[in-house]
C-alpha cells in the first residue's frame, strides 16, 4: 500500500491563488476545506449549486487547474489515488480529499451499503475549519 503524499500547504496556497479558479471553484475548495467531510448532495446544497454539472465534477475541474502548479505532487498523488481505488483508477479530486471510511474500515459509498452518496474527507493538512493556519 502506498502512503498518501502530503501536500506542502504553502505550495498549495500559492497554487490556489495563481491558477485562475473561478469564484464557484474557489468556493467549492474553500468550503470543503472548512467543512472537512462532504458528499455530492451536501456540497451542492451548501453552496446552492445546480444539479448539472455535478458538484464533484466541478471539484475535479478545480483540482485539474491546481494540479498544473503542483506537477510532482500530482504525479505522486495520482499513483496513490489509483492504489486506493478498487478499480485501480485515479481521480483528480484526490488532490484535496479522499473517500471516507467508517469505524469498521469500510468505504463510505453506496456500493458498500454504508451511505447514500460517496462521502469524502478533505486531507488533514488542508483542513482549516478550526481556524488553524
Amino acid at each position: 500500500m502506498i502512503n498518501r503524499p502530503k501536500l506542502n500547504i504553502e505550495a498549495f496556497e500559492i497554487a490556489l491563488k495563481n491558477v485562475g479558479l473561478d469564484n464557484e471553484e474557489l468556493d467549492i475548495i474553500e468550503h470543503i476545506r472548512y467543512i472537512g467531510i462532504f458528499d455530492e448532495l451536501s456540497l451542492r446544497k451548501s453552496l446552492n449549486l445546480p444539479v448539472k454539472p455535478p458538484a464533484l465534477y466541478r471539484l475535479t475541474k478545480a483540482c485539474e487547474k491546481i494540479a498544473v502548479s503542483l506537477p510532482e505532487h500530482t504525479e505522486q498523488m495520482l499513483k496513490w489515488s489509483a492504489s486506493q481505488s478498487p478499480d485501480q483508477i485515479s481521480w483528480m479530486g484526490n488532490l484535496v480529499c479522499s473517500i471516507g471510511f467508517n469505524s469498521d474500515g469500510e468505504r463510505l459509498e453506496p456500493e458498500g451499503g454504508t451511505v447514500l452518496y460517496h462521502t469524502f474527507v478533505v486531507h488533514k493538512e488542508l483542513f482549516n475549519g478550526l481556524g488553524v493556519t
